[in-house]
């Protein structure tokens, strides 16, 4: 009956990807969406429903060790920080149905706990895209060797808020469950979403976005851009989203050597842009083209790693501080914020109730939000 009830809804709530096969891509079997969720909630260590076509490939002894184990780490998590961070995206966040989040890895937690309306969102990473696991063709020894390998990647986000991207991506690329994909599974899954659809997706040299097989994400040629689009929504709610994710090198060389991605953020028109943990790489000259395509959209919340507070300074943004800046850990020592530390001197901060981002202590972190001010007028104008 579950199964039938998300099938229906499905129907109801998802229009077509409406992409063009990529050139020489092999003929897709459609998903079978009810399993596609199932292997969300697997990898999150929810309870799998009863009529699942999964039930019989899971060994019950393996599936209780990841649900206890990574449950024991969901509920830690809410009750420290998560719960906090969901409460001040419902009351603080920007408002915002399209959300940019670059540098982003696969870290879709702490973008839909602190973006609750999102629909559309676009993240970017160096990690891999992968693969949805196939668990129906896997072994129970498999599928526990896989879920460990989950447990290992989701251990520092679990812990400290943010992904090494070092260690994520040696992992990612090792786990049997390769890429980024698994992962958006598992937050999507948590985060009360049933997963409905994916395509694989390149971004060709002249923009024209394709629906890509497995094989071709996982090697795209020199110039194409590999991503993956994760279609999901909210049982009960039936309004239709969509996560993409694309493997970038972000940096101005990188994005001389792929222009395409740029056109494709101005096209994908975001509200906003989502920064954290981001290693202070907007700081430095040879990530330009992404700072300035940042700087276009209407708002940017952050904390201390994103682009500089000076860059806001103009007229043209308006600030609101939350939190505690003294300086950044010792790793980026030399990005310390002369001007941030005096606005939160003079101008004041609102309290943060929760630890994120490399200070991910409650009461030791910083957060910001600047607004355009063309658009908050927009904002505050609108009927």
């Amino acid at each position: 009956m579950i199964r039938v009830v998300l099938l229906l809804s499905w129907m109801l709530a998802t229009p077509a990807m409406a992409l063009s096969p990529c050139a020489d891509a092999d003929p897709s079997t459609p998903w079978d969406r009810g399993e596609l969720n199932d292997t969300a909630r697997v990898l999150a260590g929810l309870r799998t429903p009863l009529d699942s076509n999964l039930k019989d490939r899971l060994g019950e002894g393996s599936l209780k060790r990841h649900q206890a184990t990574l449950g024991d780490g969901w509920t830690a998590l809410r009750a420290r920080q998560l719960d906090a961070v969901r409460a001040f995206g419902e009351t603080d966040s920007p408002k915002t149905s399209r959300v940019f989040y670059p540098f982003s890895g696969p870290d879709a937690l702490y973008l839909l706990a602190l973006f609750p309306e999102v629909e559309q969102s676009l993240l970017t990473g160096l990690e891999p895209v992968g693969l949805v696991p196939q668990l129906a063709s896997l072994s129970a020894d498999e599928i526990e060797a896989g879920l460990a390998d989950i447990r290992q990647s989701l251990n520092a986000i679990l812990s400290f808020s943010f992904f090494r991207t070092n260690d994520l991506t040696v992992d990612l690329k090792r786990s049997r469950f390769v890429g980024v994909t698994p992962i958006l599974f598992v937050f999507l899954a948590e985060a009360g979403y049933a997963v409905i659809d994916v395509n694989y997706l390149w971004l060709p040299p002249d923009g024209s976005l394709c629906a890509a097989d497995a094989a071709q994400a996982a090697a795209p040629p020199k110039g194409t851009l590999a991503g993956v689009a994760i279609d999901y929504f909210k049982p009960g709610d039936l309004k239709f989203r969509r996560m993409t994710y694309f493997t970038a090198d972000l940096g101005d060389g990188g994005l001389t050597r792929t222009p395409q991605y740029l056109d494709f953020v101005q096209q994908f028109a975001a509200d906003g842009t989502y920064l954290k943990s981001a290693s202070y790489l907007l700081h430095k000259t040879y990530f330009s083209k992404i700072r300035g395509a940042i700087l276009q959209t209407g708002f940017v919340m952050q904390d201390d790693s994103g682009v500089p507070h000076r860059w806001f300074a103009s007229g043209d943004w308006s600030t609101t501080l939350y939190g505690r800046y003294q300086s950044p850990i010792a790793l980026f020592a030399n990005w310390h914020q002369r001007e941030l530390a005096a606005d939160y001197k003079t101008i004041g901060a609102e309290e943060l109730s929760f630890g994120i981002g490399y200070r991910h202590r409650r009461n030791d972190s910083n957060l910001q939000i600047y607004r355009r001010a063309d658009a908050v007028v927009a904002e505050d104008t609108a009927p």
